[in-house]
């Protein structure tokens, strides 16, 4: 399916010529990968620390989505070594616009970011905080035809980053991705989920409080291609569905834990907020 195909380009797209791998810790790790990819060393690379003191309020028009609410024919959930990331089909493309972004974004992918235990595993922070994961869901700029072509435009991609916190129940969008991951426990496995769920159930119940600025992919190699939305809001997760996430592998040894990106140096850049969300004091945005 065209979904899938995409998936696979922006899978192959995070190594680089010589195939050479990144991983998050060790010789390997972030605090390397500028040297292993040039575009790593950028500045205008993600994550960042979003300090709502420091941001823009700006009056767009809503975010509009379009078959966000439709159930997929199929939907997959893989290990790669470095995230569960999940694929799928549908009759027609997930897709979002407005918000003050120029054009209409595809869907094809989401995946997730967390840590060894809840006091850490986003990327993004939000005035330091950092929480036990962050879900992305990434979408290529319809304008360039294919995410290939997308992704050497400087508005190619727009990510939606959405946190996630420690909830007492079980989050019941999450249920059957969490009941597929026990058959994912080691790096190349995928598997099909029973029942589910449409992307609407991954955003918060708000969807005008965000953050937005211009930056990267968050993993090798950190194309500064991407206009971000973080959602200001979280969605609930069971720290019993954390655990299954947690118990994956990047290989045969090594749990897969901790695989977030510490955040970057912000720079000249601006951040701007939805203008449901006032915040203390205003400073020019990066113009979009």
């Amino acid at each position: 399916m065209a979904l899938a195909l995409l998936v696979l380009c922006l899978t192959l797209f995070t190594q680089d010529a010589s195939g050479e791998g990144w991983t998050y810790s060790g010789q390997h790790g972030p605090r390397h990968w500028g040297s292993l990819f040039s575009t790593c060393a950028g500045k205008r690379q993600s994550p960042i620390n979003i300090e709502t003191a420091n941001v823009k309020t700006e009056f767009w028009k809503p975010l509009k989505f379009k078959n966000y609410d439709d159930p997929p024919s199929r939907m997959r959930i893989k290990n790669n070594g470095h995230s569960a990331q999940v694929e799928m089909d549908a009759a027609a493309a997930p897709r979002f616009s407005e918000g003050g972004l120029r054009g209409e974004y595809i869907f094809a992918q989401f995946h997730f970011h967390w840590g060894a235990d809840s006091s850490m595993g986003s990327e993004h922070t939000i005035d330091g905080v950092r929480y036990p994961m962050e879900l992305h869901l990434v979408h290529y700029n319809a304008a360039y035809g294919t995410l290939t072509e997308a992704i050497k435009r400087q508005d190619g991609l727009a990510v939606l980053g959405v946190m996630m916190e420690v909830s007492e129940t079980d989050n019941p969008a999450l249920t059957p991705l969490a009941n597929a991951l026990l058959n994912i426990t080691q790096s190349g496995m995928f598997a099909e989920l029973s029942s589910p769920y449409p992307l609407r159930a991954f955003l918060p119940n708000n969807l005008q409080k965000f953050y937005r600025y211009e930056g990267s992919l968050t993993t090798p190699t950190c194309n500064e291609v991407v206009i971000w939305t973080v959602f200001a809001n979280a969605i609930p997760i069971s720290e019993k569905q954390l655990h299954e996430f947690r118990n994956l592998h990047e290989d045969r040894i090594k749990y897969l834990l901790n695989n977030y990106r510490p955040v970057q140096v912000q720079g000249s850049r601006k951040v701007c907020a939805h203008h449901n969300y006032v915040p203390r004091r205003v400073v020019a945005c990066t113009k979009q």
